[in-house]
């Protein structure tokens, strides 16, 4: 990739009317050569936008993406408001067949279901805007968000609703456990990693599901976190390449991107 149009005066290898189509992408794919080059790890871009929940079409998606990959590890950058907590363990699975291990970078935010994938990794890369989130599971009702271990100790709520409810705190912990037990927690007393599933996984340990969890706040629960300077030249690259997708995706109206070095692939909004 460093060898083609815009990095020389060499006219790309694509068709010209191809090539100006496709434009932005090749640029976005430029910048991800530049840093694996600086860190000698392959990357994975998932960039969605705030209204695009993680789905059962991403992990499809991934799977692809990475069979680009012909070494055992990677930097899977994310950006995500959350979603849909099955296919979040499914993206984790087709990570663990691939992948024998994984820095998850947060630009932005991974929130929710988006945290529960960071939380797979052997370590999370954060910044200065860099936020994970609360993963207490909600309950959609009307347009209301509200947390389920709340409804599902509510009497006034129909028994179904209360067990359901009580059904998703359960799995979403359980999940959330195993993966801080077979990834960046393994070396830790059981008892270590209830603390923090207890603040993260439950409504009452923030009291908003969209509570910010920075830097500090990710190292004080115990995550395995390391963090870049503003002026840091891997965080500087990791900031315009984020910067990139935000502006390429809402300019064209697209919903998320699944992007490698070579490898793209775009869902409409």
């Amino acid at each position: 990739m460093i060898s083609q149009f815009p990095r020389t005066t060499l006219i790309p290898l694509q068709s010209p009317k191809y090539w100006a189509k496709e434009k932005d992408r090749y640029i976005r794919q430029l910048l991800i050569s530049d840093i694996q080059e600086l860190t000698q790890r392959p990357l994975v871009v998932y960039f969605a936008q705030l209204d695009q929940t993680i789905n059962h079409t991403d992990p499809d998606d991934l799977s692809e993406i990475l069979s680009d990959i012909t070494v055992r590890y990677a930097d899977i950058i994310i950006q995500t408001p959350g979603g849909n907590v099955d296919a979040a363990e499914k993206l984790v699975g087709i990570l663990k067949h691939k992948l024998d291990s994984w820095r998850i970078i947060v630009p932005s935010w991974a929130k929710s279901a988006g945290t529960v994938i960071a939380l797979s990794a052997q370590e999370i890369i954060m910044g200065v805007n860099s936020e994970l989130g609360p993963i207490d599971p909600q309950w959609i009702a009307n347009g209301i968000s509200i947390p389920c271990d709340i409804l599902g100790n509510d009497p006034t709520q129909p028994f179904h609703i209360r067990e359901m409810a009580k059904m998703f705190v359960q799995r979403n912990k359980a999940l959330a456990k195993d993966l801080l037990e077979t990834g960046m927690m393994q070396d830790q007393e059981e008892s270590y990693i209830e603390e923090a599933l207890a603040k993260i996984s439950s409504a009452s340990g923030y009291n908003s599901h969209g509570a910010v969890i920075d830097y500090e706040e990710a190292k004080s629960i115990g995550l395995s976190v390391n963090y870049l300077d503003y002026n840091d030249e891997l965080w500087k690259k990791i900031w315009l390449l984020y910067c990139l997708y935000d502006y390429d995706t809402k300019a064209k109206g697209i919903g998320r991107v699944i992007e490698g070095v070579k490898l793209s692939i775009a869902r409409p909004k």
